[in-house]
């Protein structure tokens, strides 16, 4: 008997992971292949540092900014230049033609129609036209414009916006200024950016013969992390894989035992929106569009919505603007999410923490969001195809997805990390409460931000954004990609809540 489409690709995925276990890397990734999960064999080819197969499997996935990385480290780089076009990376793509491909003519055309929406995107214009002086002869003036720069990289560098340091090294070096490449070192060095003490002490002994007065690298405080493990359903609403997956986080203590973990979101891209073909509510028709491409730097992000004992613990802290009430939440419980709060009562919480931490706690932005919540996957939940009442707390009863049975209606939250997470380590994405961002609201994504910031021109300052489901929403709501506006900054609802961000190098 033939097996059913299905059986058949559940057989595939055991084959590959069968092949991964003996060793036999090749034969899982042409399994894979075979399957469409592109971005499992683009992953097992860079283990093979077979670079042009990963690549050309990221280009499959539409992970063009990996694709580019790939093309770079197997030395194509008009490959990789076309990546990072396609990632909306123009000034990434800049940078390769001035510096491996030596096109200054068509960097200056590209440079020359570029609008700047960043301090970045602005730093990044200056090393690239740093870079082409040097190629044209002229070092002299490639070596001010560094010079100038060098508190701007040193106040924009962090580990993910690394290249900011690493341009401006390549450019010391090719106009062969010692210099100038010991106080890029140095700016690497005070951005404690890592592994910069030893390829400082690398370049003096090989440059100077002399390695005198390079500082030691500082011990980095390991930060904690935890495992857990990650599950995919089909169609029908069944587990279908397993992994077990590891998460960085650190703890932010509240006072009287209650704290906050806050876990490591590492930057990336991705399509932020949902295809034609994804099913969708009917309301929800034309406000989840464009798809677009998001780079979106590292975070962190609360492991769970912030849940009653956080919040009464934060409402003792001194009032920024507002006051809170230490008790709103309609359905109690410590560890229960806490709910009834509006968005300026959540930015007040954001506030008072920040102040009382010294950190920069924040909502996320839309894009953020989004991001932490696919955590990599393309499917409309980051579970699959679909969901069920024992993976999250939604209105289950009814109105079901795709082909899974009914299930339960709880009518009311759930203590936080009752269910299991995403890849990235976060609890409750698709239910629980739904959760307010930082951003206006807008129809669509006409005009979005491309580098997940909070969108904040020509939206609606009345309305904010709320993401994920609730234990009183439908299945088609609790998406991924879900958008949700028909709710006032200040308005208070007892399925709505809220989780915090934390801004890289700022914990």
């Amino acid at each position: 008997m033939n097996p059913t489409p299905e059986e058949a690709i559940q057989l595939l995925q055991k084959a590959a992971q069968c092949y991964m276990k003996a060793g036999w890397l090749a034969d899982a990734c042409r399994v894979w292949e075979q399957l469409g999960d592109y971005q499992q064999a683009a992953q097992i080819y860079e283990q093979q540092e077979n670079w042009q197969k990963a690549a050309q499997c990221y280009e499959q996935a539409q992970n063009w900014a990996k694709a580019a990385e790939c093309y770079l480290i197997g030395d194509e780089p008009e490959a990789a230049a076309n990546s990072w076009l396609q990632a909306g990376e123009t000034l990434q793509a800049a940078w390769i033609w001035a510096d491996s491909l030596q096109q200054v003519y068509r960097t200056k055309e590209e440079l020359s129609n570029f609008v700047i929406q960043t301090e970045i995107q602005a730093l990044e214009i200056e090393l690239i036209t740093a870079r082409c002086h040097a190629s044209s002869g002229k070092k002299r003036e490639s070596a001010l414009i560094l010079r100038e720069q060098l508190n701007q990289i040193l106040k924009l560098v962090t580990p993910s916006n690394r290249h900011l340091y690493t341009w401006g090294l390549r450019i010391a070096e090719v106009i062969r200024r010692p210099d100038l490449t010991a106080l890029m070192y140095a700016t690497g060095y005070r951005a404690k950016l890592p592994n910069v003490c030893k390829e400082w002490e690398i370049w003096a002994l090989n440059t100077l013969g002399d390695a005198t007065g390079i500082p030691k690298e500082e011990a980095a405080e390991e930060e904690p992390s935890y495992e857990f493990e990650v599950v995919t359903v089909n169609r029908k609403g069944e587990i279908i894989k397993r992994e077990w997956h590891k998460a960085r986080y650190f703890t932010e203590t509240l006072g009287e035992g209650i704290e906050l973990e806050m876990v490591y979101i590492p930057g990336g891209n991705f399509i932020m929106g949902t295809p034609d073909t994804e099913k969708k509510s009917n309301w929800s028709q034309g406000k989840e569009v464009p798809q677009h491409q998001v780079v979106v730097q590292a975070f962190y992000m609360g492991k769970y919505q912030v849940t009653q004992a956080q919040w009464q613990a934060v409402a003792k802290l001194p009032k920024i603007e507002r006051d809170l009430n230490p008790d709103p939440s309609r359905f109690k419980g410590e560890n229960r999410p806490v709910e009834r709060v509006s968005w300026y009562d959540a930015v007040e919480f954001c506030g008072r923490l920040s102040k009382a931490t010294g950190k920069e706690y924040r909502l996320p932005s839309e894009a953020e969001w989004e991001y932490a919540c696919r955590a990599g996957t393309s499917t409309p939940f980051h579970y699959g195809e679909t969901i069920t009442s024992k993976l999250e707390n939604f209105a289950a009863s009814s109105y079901t997805y795709a082909e899974e049975p009914a299930g339960e209606y709880r009518r009311e939250t759930t203590p936080v990390g009752s269910f299991p997470p995403n890849a990235f380590g976060l609890y409750d994405m698709h239910g629980n409460v739904r959760e307010w961002c930082a951003d206006p609201w807008h129809e669509n994504y006409e005009g979005a931000p491309k580098d997940g910031s909070v969108w904040r021109e020509n939206g609606d300052d009345n309305r904010s954004i709320l993401r994920g489901g609730s234990w009183n929403c439908s299945s088609g709501s609790c998406r991924s990609g879900y958008r949700y506006d028909y709710v006032a900054r200040d308005f208070i609802l007892n399925d709505v809540g809220f989780r915090v961000v934390c801004v890289v190098g700022r914990t």
